[in-house]
């Protein structure tokens, strides 16, 4: 009995583990930039994933006349950007105060369309009879990427993500009891395979029709890496379930079990859908 209340515990602490990698590490999760104004250090959260509607982009508690006044400088922001990938001019746009701070907008595009930006900061001190001027830029060398996408039902969005969530928590139970060469991992192995299969290959590709109007850019049809890396998956565990007769299926479920955990612990969204913005097509990312 104990020992199965320390599998549950390790398995459950991997598969937290392995959700919270993922998602800390995906292209499309906020991008945490810091810059340094006389002395000082800033930390900014700027977006890397929109919606159906204009995405803000806020300087969170910078450059309000508070702040401005009690550095005895002004300070100005101006966001550039362009659709990705093209070689088009960047737009500017200036940042304008607002509650949460300097405030400025990236038009929605289209699903799967994407915009690149950088941000250039402009500050003015007067020191005497000199003014003094400064300018920083946030990711002017490594522009970031926002890729837009269509709403998510929850009524979809929330199976989904828990059929996939509670299959690599029984697939770890499955890989652990294997190991320990208890039986119980054979119907594990199974009931991780079905949610796979719910999750991964009915609901995901609803989820991604109306996130992005495809529902399958992985093999043969593309090199989505998350299509793929559920394919993938999804073939593993399916081996493990076919050879359950043989005397030595417990390491072919160890196997499928490693390789389930290290192909899910790829950064989400990496080699996504995007959106060919001159043919209007959307493709599998380079």
């Amino acid at each position: 009995m104990m020992k199965k209340v320390l599998f549950w515990i390790l398995s459950i602490v991997i598969t937290l583990g392995a959700s919270v990698y993922q998602r800390m590490t995906g292209p499309t999760n906020p991008k945490y930039v810091e810059v340094s104004i006389e002395g000082k250090g800033y930390k900014f959260k700027l977006p890397r994933s929109g919606g159906e509607t204009d995405c803000s982009v806020v300087l969170k508690g910078f450059g309000s006349q508070q702040m401005m006044d009690s550095l005895g400088m002004s300070i100005d922001a101006v966001l550039h950007w362009r659709k990705y990938p093209t070689s088009d001019n960047y737009t500017a746009v200036k940042m304008m105060p607002a509650p949460d701070g300097l405030t400025a907008f990236l038009p929605a595009q289209p699903q799967a369309g994407k915009l690149e930006y950088y941000i250039e900061l402009e500050t003015f001190r007067k020191d005497g009879e000199q003014a003094l001027k400064t300018r920083s830029m946030l990711c002017y060398d490594e522009p970031l990427i926002i890729r837009f996408k269509g709403d998510v039902p929850a009524g979809v969005l929330i199976p989904h993500i828990l059929c996939m969530f509670i299959s690599m928590l029984f697939g770890a139970y499955a890989f652990l009891c294997a190991l320990a060469n208890m039986p119980q991992y054979r119907r594990y192995t199974v009931w991780s395979f079905v949610l796979l299969v719910l999750g991964g290959f009915v609901l995901g590709p609803i989820v991604q029709k109306y996130a992005f109007d495809v529902y399958w850019s992985g093999f043969p049809f593309g090199s989505d890496l998350t299509d793929n890396k559920t394919l993938f998956a999804g073939v593993a565990l399916l081996a493990a379930i076919l050879t359950g007769k043989k005397s030595w299926n417990r390491w072919v479920v160890v196997l499928a079990m490693v390789v389930m955990f290290v192909i899910f612990s790829i950064p989400h969204s990496m080699r996504g859908s995007q959106l060919n913005h001159e043919t209007g097509v959307i493709e599998s990312a380079r």
